[in-house]
Order: structure tokens, then sequence, then C-alpha cells
């Protein structure tokens, strides 16, 4: 057992808000299983998909039901197959598994125009979180489903993407280079965008251990809410509150780059129906809007009687399977250097935001989620970024500055299991290094810190949240 040490932030003087003592805790064992008993018993570089390891047989084959409507593409309505049929009309991808590679983070294109699927544009206000584009809506999407001859259904438009680069330098005088991406829809078939509309990019995340955090206690999450930073230590933790789709109940919002959506079921099925189209349980219409007509006729042709593209027993397995995707087990965690990395992670302060272990509710009513001890390394908070990470669109009670807290879990193998990595909310950051100084705002203090450290200091520290 590595004993507990004492780590004061003061020493970076003047860089750190709030000067006090970092206590380092005792690791713990339990960290190297960061999904409890669920965690995935071997390292598997193929892929993130996976059912948890503590699921009996006949759970495991709902898991498997339910990746097939992860996998598979939806088409058109009418098809042979009313189970996959109820694409669009207007749409981002045709399955889940486009944007999701592997379970993991969709691939990224680069400089010039494209109708992308992996990095979707929410559309929205500056001063209105639940405002939409009066031509386009909530989401932009660049692809529609062919209709028969002579009618034609225009999908939305391209994005034209351009990097502009950002030259800095640590305290040790070592050089980087960030880049800063800057985005603008071109091609629209239904008009200019309103004068106010505010664009957000949006990457696809990893999947896997979103059920865990499903299964974390809403007392447990709102206990670290500190909107007025009354204890003093520059980190105002807000938590979103949205309503239900479903029950029309206001909840916490944790899942979503915004924290807009209460529960995996819900993001999920916001994802059917903004992403690919398909309603469900929790939004029973298309989003077509009174600016595209057509897109709204294309959506009576289902030719079936089927209420809902994809029923509450579909959408439940889907959920199923989403929920129970393993989270792999930690790597050289326990190594020297790891170790000196998760001290520096406690002195920076990180874990303010990212905070690192849960026990999950015991009554949450997935059986196989509820009562483990987890390490994801978020609190699922909003929390002001500064400016260069802000898109300006208000969503619920998060401002055009606000992110939510993602999980760091994983975080170091995006690269073995998908071929590539990408962080933050649009994937602007291709090191972790490059993710930690676009921070600002009530993280400013962290981001000084690790720009105060030394090479070998901050390679450790990377080194340590490449291993969780």
């Amino acid at each position: 057992m590595i004993k507990r040490s004492l780590l004061t932030a003061c020493i970076f003087g003047t860089l750190l808000i709030g000067c006090k003592e970092q206590t380092v805790p005792e690791f713990s064992h339990s960290e190297l299983r960061p999904g409890g008993a669920t965690t995935l018993k071997r390292l598997n570089t193929r892929t993130f998909i996976h059912p948890s390891e503590n699921l009996d047989l006949d759970r495991q084959l709902d898991f498997w039901d339910g990746f097939s409507f992860f996998r598979d593409p939806w088409v058109a309505a009418p098809a042979a197959t009313q189970d996959r049929d109820g694409l669009g009309p207007l749409y981002n991808a045709r399955s889940c598994k486009a944007c999701h590679i592997r379970g993991g983070r969709g691939k990224l294109v680069g400089e010039g125009t494209h109708a992308p699927m992996a990095l979707l544009f929410r559309l929205g206000k500056r001063d209105d979180g639940n405002a939409v584009d009066k031509h386009y809506g909530g989401q932009f999407q660049p692809f529609a489903i062919k209709l028969a001859k002579p009618e034609s259904l225009a999908a939305e438009g391209k994005v034209t993407i351009r990097y502009e680069s950002i030259s800095g330098q640590y305290a040790d005088g070592t050089p980087y280079t960030l880049s800063k991406p800057h985005y603008q829809l071109v091609d629209l078939a239904y008009g200019e965008l309103q004068p106010n509309t505010v664009l957000s990019p949006r990457y696809a995340p990893a999947l896997y251990g979103m059920g865990l955090l499903d299964a974390i206690s809403e007392h447990d999450l709102t206990a670290q809410e500190d909107i007025a930073d009354k204890n003093n230590d520059g980190i105002s933790a807000k938590y979103n509150r949205v309503i239900s789709a479903k029950t029309k109940q206001q909840m916490i919002g944790r899942f979503g780059f915004k924290a807009s959506q209460p529960s995996l079921a819900s993001q999920t099925a916001a994802a059917f129906v903004n992403d690919i189209g398909i309603t469900n349980p929790f939004f029973t219409h298309d989003t077509c809007t009174s600016s595209q007509p057509l897109c709204q006729r294309a959506s009576t042709m289902g030719g079936h009687d089927r209420k809902l593209e994809i029923p509450e027993k579909l959408h439940k397995l889907t959920v199923f399977m989403g929920a129970h995707i393993a989270v792999q087990p930690t790597r050289k965690l326990t190594s020297e250097k790891a170790q000196q990395g998760r001290a520096l992670f406690y002195q920076a302060n990180c874990h303010s935001c990212h905070t690192p272990s849960y026990t999950t509710a015991s009554d949450y009513p997935l059986k196989e989620l509820a009562n483990q001890t987890i390490w994801p390394y978020t609190n699922l908070a909003l929390h002001d970024m500064g400016e260069a990470l802000a898109d300006g669109k208000a969503e619920g009670l998060a401002n055009g500055r606000e992110w939510r807290t993602p999980p760091l879990w994983g975080l170091g193998l995006q690269e073995k299991v998908q071929g590539y990595q990408a962080f933050l909310h649009d994937g602007r950051a291709k090191t972790v290094a490059e993710a930690i100084l676009w921070h600002g705002g009530e993280a400013e203090q962290s981001k000084s810190a690790f720009v105060a450290f030394d090479q070998q200091q901050r390679d450790a520290l990377i080194y340590f949240l490449k291993q969780i």
C-alpha cells in the first residue's frame, strides 16, 4: 500500500487560486478495476464493445440483441424489415456504430468542406437554453433519404472546417502549438441561419461505463454542487436541471456535453431521433421544421401502422446494451511513474472536477451495476471552461461557457483500440497535453499548475491519466 503523502499547491505561488494543502488519498487496489465487478477481466485492444463481466449468459444474450440495433444500419421506410426502417428523413448517420467506432469515438474529418458524421452541430441561442434555429431546428443534419422521383429531399447542407495555429510555451521554455477550429455551415438548403443562431460542435463520445454513470445516486452528485463557490476554491460545480422527455419530471442532467439528458435511456433516445431520425418512446416526433415541408411529408411515408420507429421493447434492449459496455481494467497504474503522476493530479487540484470515485446506488434497477465501487474521474457537473472553449450556446441551465466534466477512465486506450485519438467536446486536442492546455475558467488554476511542471512531471501526469 502506498503511503499517503501531503502535497501543497502553494509551491506555485500566484499561479494557483485558493492556495491550500492538497492531501493525496492512500492508493486503493479497487482503482485497478475501475468498473468494479463489471470491469473486463483482461485488456482488449480490438474493441470497447464487451458486456459487463458480471452478466450471466441470459443477460449476455440480451446485450448482444441490443448490440444489433447499435451496429446495423437503418433504412428508409417502408422496407422489408420493419425493425430496421424509419431512417431520417434528415439525419447525421445511419447507425450508432458509424459515430461510435468500436464503441469509442468516431473518425474526425480534416480541413475542408464535409458532410461529417462523428462531429455534429447543435444549434441554439446565447440567452435561451431551449431555443433552436427556425429553419434547421436543434441539430444540423447533412444527409437526407432518397425519395421516389421526381421528388428530391435536400440535406440541410455541409460544414467547412479550418484550423488556426496558436503557439505557447511551458514555464521551462518548451514550446507547444494548439489548433483552434473554425466552423461554417455552407450550401444551406432551407435558407440562412437566424442571425442569433450559434453553432455548438459535438464529437461523439466513447460509450463504455455509461450505465455505471447512470447508476450514481443523484444525492451523491448534488452533494458536490457549489454554485456560489462557498468554499472559495475557484471551482463552482453546477448541475443542469432538465425535464425528462418521458416522465415530465425535473431531474439533474448527467449525459451530453452540456448535461442536457437526465438518464442513459433518454440520451439513447435523443441520439436515435436527432442523429438517425428514429422516433421512440421518449421522442415521438421527427425533427423536420416548418421550413422543410417535404421532410414533413416524407416522415409519414412509412407505409405501416407502427407508431414508433423503434418501440419500447427494442429501445430498452439498446439501452441495456449501452448500459453494460464494460470498462477496461487499468494498465500500469501501480508503477512508480503512474503513482508520481497520480500525486501530481491531486496536487494540481484536477480532482476537484474530475471526482475519482463513487459507489453506485444499491437500488439501481440494473442489478449488475448496483453497489459497485467505480473510478470514472468525473463529477458530471457543469463548469465554466473559459472563453477559449466557449461555444456561446445555452442549453438548459448551461451557459455558453459551461461544459459537463467528462469521465477520464479509458483515456489512454483510444489510440490502441481505435487507431487514433482526439479529445474535448469537438476533438480539437490530439493529445492529452493539448486537452489540458485548452482548459480555462474554473480550470485555469489546474492548467497553470500543469504549465509550471517540468517535462518529467508533465510526462508523469499524462502517463497516469493514460493508465486509469
